[in-house]
Order: C-alpha cells, then sequence, then structure tokens
C-alpha cells in the first residue's frame, strides 16, 4: 500500500472517531492556535489537510472567508455537516492534495493547517506550497505534535503502531530549519499539552492486530518514565497522556 493510499484507508476510517475526541476540540489548544493565527476581518484564509473541520470552523468568525482543503473525501463531509451545524456561511471545501494546492500564487491572507505534518513524506514541500498561495505580508501558520529531540525515535515508534500513516513527528529545531528553508520568517511560536486519555485515543484508532495491547504496555511502562516524551501518568487504573504541541508562526515577507 502507498503512503497516500493508507492516509485514504486511516482516515477514511476515522472520519467517524476523529472529530468525537474532546480533546481535538479542546478550547485552550484551538485558542491557542487561532491567537498565533492573528486573524483579520477581511482576511481569505486556508485550512490545509482540515480533516472534520474543527480548525477551519473555528477560525471562520475571525475572517472574511476560509477554505478548507483535504485528500480525503469522508473528512470533508464531516467537515461541511460541522460547518452547517454551526450556521457557517463564510466558508467552503475542497478535495486535493497537500503537495499541489490546486489555488493560484498569493491567493491568501491566512494559510494554516494543524496535525497534518507528521503524516507527510515531504513536509518541505507542503510548506513550500503554503508560502506560495500565500500573499506577501500573510501568515503561515502550522500547529503539530512536536516530542523533544530526546524522545523522538521512541515518539515515532509508538505512533505508527497507533496510525501507520505516520511518518516522523518534526521536533522543534527541525521545524524552525524547515521554515527557514521554506523562505518563511519565523514570527512567533508557543508549545502546549493536549491531554489525552490513551482509551480515548485507542478508541479512535485503527493500528493493526495486537497494537492496542502493544501501546496499553509501551505507555504503562513509560509511566513516570517519559522516554516516549508524553508524560504518561495514570488517574486511577486509566493511563493520560500529553501530547506536545507546537505551533509555529510565520510570515511571507
Amino acid at each position: 500500500m502507498s503512503h497516500a493510499e493508507l492516509i485514504q484507508e486511516q482516515f477514511s476510517r476515522q472520519a467517524g472517531t476523529f472529530g468525537s475526541v474532546p480533546s481535538h476540540s479542546a478550547e485552550g489548544s484551538l485558542a491557542a492556535l487561532v491567537e498565533l493565527c492573528a486573524p483579520k476581518p477581511t482576511d481569505d484564509a486556508l485550512d490545509l489537510a482540515c480533516g472534520p473541520g474543527i480548525v477551519t470552523c473555528s477560525v471562520a468568525p475571525h475572517v472574511k472567508s476560509i477554505r478548507g482543503q483535504d485528500i480525503v473525501p469522508a473528512m470533508l463531509e464531516r467537515a461541511k455537516a460541522r460547518g452547517a451545524s454551526l450556521g457557517l456561511h463564510n466558508l467552503s471545501f475542497d478535495e486535493g492534495d497537500s503537495n499541489a494546492l490546486p489555488y493560484a500564487d498569493a491567493s491568501f491572507d491566512l494559510v494554516l493547517t494543524r496535525f497534518s505534518f507528521h503524516h507527510l513524506l515531504d513536509p518541505l514541500r507542503t510548506l513550500r506550497e503554503m508560502h506560495r498561495v500565500c500573499k506577501g505580508g500573510g501568515r503561515v501558520v502550522v500547529a503539530d505534535v512536536a516530542p523533544s529531540v530526546e524522545s523522538n525515535e521512541r515518539y515515532d515508534h509508538f505512533e505508527r503502531i497507533r496510525d501507520p500513516s505516520h511518518t516522523h513527528a518534526l521536533n522543534e529545531p527541525e521545524f524552525l530549519a524547515l521554515f527557514a528553508a521554506a523562505g518563511l520568517t519565523v514570527v512567533q511560536s508557543a508549545r502546549h499539552g493536549l491531554a489525552m486519555p490513551l482509551e480515548t485515543q485507542l478508541a479512535a484508532s485503527f493500528p493493526a492486530a495486537g497494537g492496542a495491547d502493544e501501546l496499553r504496555r509501551l505507555f504503562r511502562a513509560d509511566v513516570g518514565v517519559n522516554a516516549l516524551g508524553v508524560d504518561a501518568r495514570l488517574d486511577g487504573d486509566a493511563i493520560v497522556f500529553s501530547y506536545p504541541v507546537l505551533v509555529v508562526a510565520s510570515e511571507k515577507r
């Protein structure tokens, strides 16, 4: 199975579960992203790899218009339904590949994406596409998991078990180097943890046979150790961990 097919397979199955995970819509995490996007009422925005439209719908009230783009049709259907349920009228959705965006140069004032880069084979190519479709003086913002350099390899290992479409979670130095290579000037960044009960995440995921039990074993062994870089801890008998999220805001100058 090609990587594109893996993404289609995983996220077509996750279309019905991703949006229902409370942590993905956590108010504090979304507010931190919107703040660094610095949206204006006159902005035309693009939310790349929008999934079920959680971020698209969070940014929509702050801009003139926003387009959500994704490669998975089932996710786009969920995004359209979310927008309609919220009564939002300034958004639209397109199917497309983040490596070759179907938009003209300098089409948007704000280009953003959340939780997509760790699924990409060539994140620099995607970031350059985000740069291309952004207007001069506009913002390009990426939010994603960003483990420490020390835990990066172990983090990638457990995420590939949970979701085979995971490629590599960039650490902060790698992110900053990526933005420099894309010709973008980083103006602000922020980190926060996104708490997640392990069983909630597993219920929304589709690992291979035996993968869920292997993840339970890895996380239980990591409580108080933090070799995985996610601060796994016990809440009674339940395991809770925290995704290390980095938001990087840049300008096209």
